[in-house]
């Protein structure tokens, strides 16, 4: 865990509650890492909430599940990372409104020239991806149901970091990403890979949050009066 930064609103009411932050920036163009420092999509919302709400946060970084895991047990107030909203993550945490909605692709490197035209193709490579992320709840549920991938043969890693040094280096074939992910690969950081297979599922991003909690409504508030043009010029802004 890594503790990036404490980042102040304009308010300077020393008692304001400081809103504890869990995050997990290896995930472009939502949160990554640019001259040592997170940015991203997800942070220019969250620091515009807090400026126009008077919070003061702490900013600290973990591993995927460990984000998952830090807002679900009250660690931490809210997590962002460009998080999936999912029916089993509601169980345990609130999410606030979506905020931006995004396809799937398995992304491979430009020189192998992987092409999927067929799912039967699929047992032939290797996938893999971060240890919590919506991707193998897909696989288990629709994949493997269906004889195309079976789970036991993901790859699991710590970060999208870890899965795209495997990537570069020949130890694995596909990497499941997000289409907002794959742009920002591709536009904003220059990597050498490209999409082998898109998939039809329309990803609904949002904010996790503690249960119950009582900042929600007023971030929702806030998304509202963002509106969608705004959101969407923070995308182009990190993602080209």
């Amino acid at each position: 865990m890594v503790i990036f930064s404490v980042g102040c609103s304009k308010s300077d009411d020393k008692n304001q509650k400081i809103l504890q932050v869990a995050i997990a920036p290896t995930v472009p163009p939502q949160l990554f890492i640019e001259n040592g420092k997170p940015v991203g999509v997800d942070l220019e919302i969250f620091k515009g909430f807090c400026e126009s709400r008077g919070y003061r946060y702490n900013l600290k970084s973990y591993d995927f599940q460990g984000m998952l895991g830090a807002v679900a047990s009250g660690q931490a107030d809210i997590a962002f990372s460009g998080i999936s909203i999912t029916e089993k993550r509601l169980k345990v945490m609130d999410f606030s409104n979506p905020y931006i909605q995004t396809g799937w692709d398995l992304v491979s490197l430009k020189k192998r020239n992987i092409h999927i035209t067929n799912l039967d193709q699929m047992k032939t490579f290797s996938i893999g991806f971060p240890t919590g992320t919506v991707f193998m709840g897909y696989i288990e549920n629709e994949w493997q149901p269906k004889g195309i991938y079976k789970v036991s043969k993901v790859k699991l890693y710590p970060s999208y970091n870890e899965a795209l040094t495997d990537l570069n280096n020949g130890n694995l074939d596909l990497v499941f990403t997000d289409s907002s992910m794959l742009s920002a690969y591709i536009n904003k950081l220059n990597m050498p890979v490209q999409s082998s297979y898109e998939i039809a599922y329309a990803d609904k991003l949002g904010f996790a949050f503690i249960k119950g909690s009582p900042i929600k409504e007023d971030f929702n508030k806030y998304l509202a009066e963002l509106g969608p043009d705004k959101i969407k010029s923070f995308e182009a802004k990190w993602s080209k």
